[in-house]
């Protein structure tokens, strides 16, 4: 096949693997705009629900407007029974996330509340303080509705005897029945200026932002379009000029 002043005869193998791989490349580069994609719509989210303004917790319905909404709540903490969310990391630290359990002043519903980061003790054994108040409270927060996906526990939770309990993943039906109460469906992640918190840096997006997955997309079809170039050149010699 001529092209120009240049004869191309692919060889077998070039062609071969560059089927192979140009696909390949491509994919991975449509995966990681289809994950940034998703990302910053949760980023667009998490920031124009956040504008709204609050809204008691006590009036919020079962719908899906429900994420990342500013809400407040009136209640009491039972920080007899409270709960440590493992394999939580801050700055690369290892440690907790504190779920404590808050009954409504109003209703008694039982709503589990996030309030923030606390690393891990000198062991697993010991395991951290987590103070709070046993008065009535006016908390400050937003909505969390983990996928669905997250919450599947199976026997993964660890059985220690005593209080507060470490667990490995949110499962909140078995949660409510580790804690004697039927949970609200919802996670209530504490807002930064409450001081009966801990560390709390919430993010919509934790890891990989939506800028670096089109970063990555973008080095995905570089290499594919280098792949495609070294393909033509490999397989590719120039005509002379007397032909």
């Amino acid at each position: 096949m001529r092209l120009g002043s240049f004869d191309f005869r692919p060889a077998l193998w070039p062609t071969v693997a560059t089927l192979l791989l140009l696909p390949l490349l491509t994919g991975l580069g449509i995966w990681q705009l289809e994950r940034a994609s998703w990302k910053q719509q949760l980023v667009d989210m998490h920031e124009g629900r956040g504008r709204l303004s609050p809204i008691a917790f006590d009036t919020v319905g079962d719908n899906d407007e429900l994420q990342y909404r500013r809400v407040f709540a009136r209640g009491y903490y039972d920080m007899k029974h409270q709960l440590l969310l493992d394999n939580r990391t801050y700055n690369g630290h290892a440690g907790y996330h504190v779920l404590t359990p808050l009954q409504l002043a109003d209703s008694g519903k039982v709503v589990l509340v996030n309030r923030g980061w606390v690393p891990v003790g000198s062991s697993r054994a010991v395991l951290p303080e987590i103070p709070g108040t046993r008065g009535e409270v006016l908390v400050d927060a937003i909505i969390k509705q983990p996928p669905e996906k997250f919450f599947r526990l199976g026997e993964a939770d660890e059985q220690n005897a005593g209080w507060p309990k470490v667990v490995q993943q949110l499962q909140l039906d078995s949660l409510g029945q580790m804690l004697g109460v039927k949970l609200e469906p919802l996670i209530l992640l504490l807002d930064k200026q409450d001081e009966f918190g801990f560390i709390r840096d919430w993010k919509p997006v934790y890891g990989v932002t939506p800028d670096k997955h089109r970063a990555y997309a973008v080095q995905w079809f570089t290499l594919a379009a280098v792949l495609l170039m070294i393909y033509v050149g490999v397989n590719s010699r120039r005509i002379p000029k007397d032909q």
